[in-house]
Order: structure tokens, then sequence, then C-alpha cells
């Protein structure tokens, strides 16, 4: 009887499972960030919810967190609509003491940083500001330039740095070694070397919180990584803590949903979003009360993270949608209106029919939400694209025509949702071959390039950085308003 062979001496088969990639962000979860605890000792960090009746199981029929959720859902579409769910994060009851921080307020590219004199101006724990010196940044690495950021003058100061993400897109953050109220930070710009604050992206004060009730800055920092949320909405009024925690917003690519029944909050505190650039807080104002102010915030947060990305013209505008379950502001006016207009605060109005009335003052809502949306997407993407071969992306022309195509892709989805279009751009062209960007920005909507693989620095090749990759595209708008000319004639 003979031996039998393998046929693997004639035919190898190497089974090759799909690389991991990254799911898109779902831009349709809203969280309920409440101070009310929850009936069940086991609730976690957070629960989601994909209607209000789990809600009033576990925080009660008569509960503010259970009446935000109704107004959630009672609005048609609503963050269902967009494949996102409810996320409800409880405060701690008993936190402990927490320690003043400070969050850029955007990502920081590290590399840029080549100077060799960086200093940094705080004031900590009240007392004068110091002039502290840090030196050269170290990028060969993100550990590497935290541990230069943390040099023996920041340390022995009292305060420390904390680098998070990627070299070119950073976040930092700088906390006091200190907790409690007494713990505090502030930003001075003026210092003997070269200013490091503006370049971090860290501005403004911040001050720590004493052991009981977590503050919702600290809510917001203890949870950014753990609940995959978007928006915001809260149980209680924020508008005192805005400057504390609009930058965390502003720098997590969320959004957050605020509301006052005050006319002072319009010209104070919202006006300060306004002109600090948070358009990432969104301000508004329903003078019923504070109560119903909240519902009107969480009914207008339901109703505006309802976009699916990935369906065919589902991007909206806010302004002129109705409410279910929010009836218009008996207190407005004109002149409330107009105000409320020019600083960039979303209201309720009867116009025979309640509608929303919105302002472009802090950016409209939609421009701002389609934004992040296609930032965060642009993002997954080229991370997919570099991250699902099972081999290599050639540092060639070849590869890059692959990343640009994936870009692409996104870019068209857009399109397809509505949020982009075909048009003009009215705009110096910024890159590109002219004519080529105009065509496709008229034809497609959008425009992909990179530069050149011959024309990359050695250095950069050797790092394999891709070379630039730039993109344009034409945003649909929305039509708010209209002026009408009609002439009749005898």
């Amino acid at each position: 009887m003979s031996n039998q062979l393998s046929i693997d001496n004639v035919i190898r088969v190497t089974l090759v499972l799909g690389e991991r990639t990254l799911a898109p962000v779902n831009t349709s979860n809203l969280a309920i960030i409440t101070d009310e605890e929850p009936s069940p000792t086991n609730f976690g960090v957070f629960r989601s919810y994909l209607g209000p009746g789990g809600v009033g199981d576990d925080f009660g029929s008569d509960s503010t967190t259970l009446a935000l959720a109704n107004a959630v859902f009672n609005q048609t579409p609503n963050v269902n609509t967009g494949r996102g769910s409810l996320k409800v994060i409880p405060r701690l009851q008993d936190a402990a003491a927490t320690s003043a921080t400070l969050l850029s307020s955007s990502r920081v590219d590290l590399t840029a940083l080549t100077a060799e004199d960086y200093h940094i101006n705080v004031a900590i724990d009240g007392s004068p500001a110091a002039d502290l010196e840090i030196g050269e940044i170290d990028t060969s690495d993100v550990e590497s330039a935290e541990a230069s950021l943390n040099s023996q003058a920041v340390s022995g100061a009292g305060i420390s740095f904390s680098v998070t993400g990627e070299l070119t897109a950073a976040t930092i953050e700088l906390s006091s070694d200190s907790t409690g109220e007494t713990s505090t930070l502030e930003i001075d710009e003026s210092s003997t070397g070269t200013d490091i604050a503006s370049l971090l992206n860290l501005s403004g004060s911040a001050a720590g919180s004493d052991a009981g009730l977590e503050s919702v800055k600290d809510t917001l920092l203890r949870v950014r990584d753990k609940v995959d949320f978007f928006g915001i909405v809260y149980t209680q009024k924020v508008v005192d803590v805005l400057d504390d925690i609009a930058p965390i917003v502003q720098a997590l690519d969320k959004i957050q949903f605020v509301t006052s029944e005050s006319e002072a909050d319009i010209d104070g505190a919202f006006t300060d979003m306004r002109d600090a650039g948070f358009n990432q807080t969104r301000c508004l104002f329903y003078s019923e009360g504070e109560s119903d102010a909240l519902e009107f915030a969480a009914a207008y947060a339901g109703r505006a993270l309802s976009i699916n990305f990935d369906g065919i013209n589902t991007a909206h505008t806010m302004h002129l949608k109705e409410l279910t379950g929010i009836t218009p502001d008996s207190g407005m006016s004109q002149t409330l209106l107009q105000n409320a207009k020019n600083k960039g605060v979303d209201v309720y109005v009867d116009f025979g029919v309640p509608k929303l009335f919105t302002s472009g003052a802090n950016g409209f809502f939609d421009a701002v939400y389609i934004a992040i949306a296609f930032r965060l997407r642009l993002q997954v993407a080229a991370f997919n694209f570099l991250a699902g071969t099972s081999t290599k992306i050639p540092q060639t022309e070849q590869g890059m025509n692959g990343f640009k195509g994936e870009l692409r892709d996104v870019c068209a989805r857009f399109v397809e949702n509505g949020s982009f279009a075909p048009g003009e751009w009215n705009q110096p062209v910024p890159f590109g071959d002219p004519e080529d960007f105009k065509e496709n920005i008229r034809e497609q909507g959008f425009y992909v390039f990179s530069l050149p693989v011959a024309g990359q620095a050695q250095a950069m090749r050797e790092k394999r950085v891709a070379p630039q990759l730039s993109l344009a595209t034409k945003s649909a708008g929305a039509i708010h308003s209209a002026d009408i000319v009609a002439q009749i004639e005898a």
C-alpha cells in the first residue's frame, strides 16, 4: 500500500481574513447628562435607550430625565432615524474632589513645535502667574512630546501635561496637582520665551471641584472615552458654567444644546459663546420657565440629530421646523426675536403655526453638524483605507490614487444625502489645477487633490507620511427666506 502524499505539494491555499476597521462615528447618538440618581444600583456609567419607557423605569415617572427623553422621542424624525440612540449619563453623587483642568480647544500638530525656547505663563492655585521654562519639544513620538512638556520647571510648579491622540492631531490636557475648588489654573499668554499656550490651543481659566455632586465639566471629562455620544442635553440649566464646558465640547467634536428662560442670558453668556466662536454650543431661548426650556432643548436635539448620513436627501435645516409636544414661546416679541437672531440664539415662534426660527450669527446648526460629521467620516475612511489592507499601501501615485478614491467616496455620499451639491466656486482657487478644480466643483460638488509623490521631501518620505491631501466641497446650503417682487399691470 502506497503512502498518500499531501496535495500541498501541488496546491497551497492560505486563508487571509479581512483586517479590522472602524465603523463611522454615529452622529445621532444623544446624551442626557442628569443630576438625578437612577434607582438601579447597578446602573453603570450609562445606559442606552431606543425609547422613553426604560428611562421611566430607571429614573421614575416624575423625573426630569424622563421628561427630556419623552421630548426627544416625540419628534418625527428623531435620533432613531439617524440610527442613533439615547444615552443617559448620571453625574456621580459622591464624586471625589477633582483638579483644575484645561483642555485644548482643538487638536494640535505637535510636529509644528520647532522652536527651542518654549515657555508657558500660568497662574496656579491662586498664586501670581509664573513664567515656566519648557525648552525644546521632542516630537519623535507622543510619549516623548509629553515628557518634554513636563519639564522640570513645569513639574516643580505643581502642574502636569497629558497628551493623547496622534502627533499631528493631539489633544492636550493641563492639570493642577491639587484638588478641590481652591485648585485653579489661569493662562497668561505673555512669556519671556516662545509662548506655547496658544500653540497648544490652551486658554482661559479652570477650577477644580470639591467632593460631592460631580460637576458637569468633570462628568464630560470622565465619560469622553467611555460612552459613544455626539449630542448633549442637560437636566439642569448650565448657562453659568458655559465658560468651563464649551471649550471641552468644542475640542471633543460634540454638540451641546443649552437653553435659558432668561433674556439676560441672550446678551450675556450666549453672546459670549458667539463671540468666542463656540459654535458647537447651540444656544436656545424659551421664556416659559426653566423646566419647559429644558424640554425645548431636548426636543430640538431629538429632531436636529436625525440625519442619516448614509441616506439619500436626508440632510435638513432646523429653520421653520415644528417640534412635537412643544408650544410656541408666548413671551416672544419682534424685538426679542431680532435680538436672538443677532446673537445666534434659536427660538420657537408662533407664525400662525409653531415654527423654529434659527439664526446664522453663530453658524446655522445644520452647517455645524454637517461639517463635524464630514470631518469624522473622512478621518474614519482614511484610517480604514490604511488599516484595511493585509499588505501595505505603496508610497506611489497608485497608492495616492487609492487614498483619494476613498475620500471621493465620502464626498459623493455627502452629495447624495444633500449636504453638498455641484455649483460654482466663487472664491480664489486654493489648490490644484484651477480649471480642474472649478470643473469638479461645478460637475460633482467636490474636488480632491494631492501633491505629487515625486516632489515630496525626503524627510517626510522616510517617515512614511503621505503627500499633502486637500479637498474642497460646495455646500448645498438652504433657503431660509426670500424677497418677492410682484408686478401687476392694469
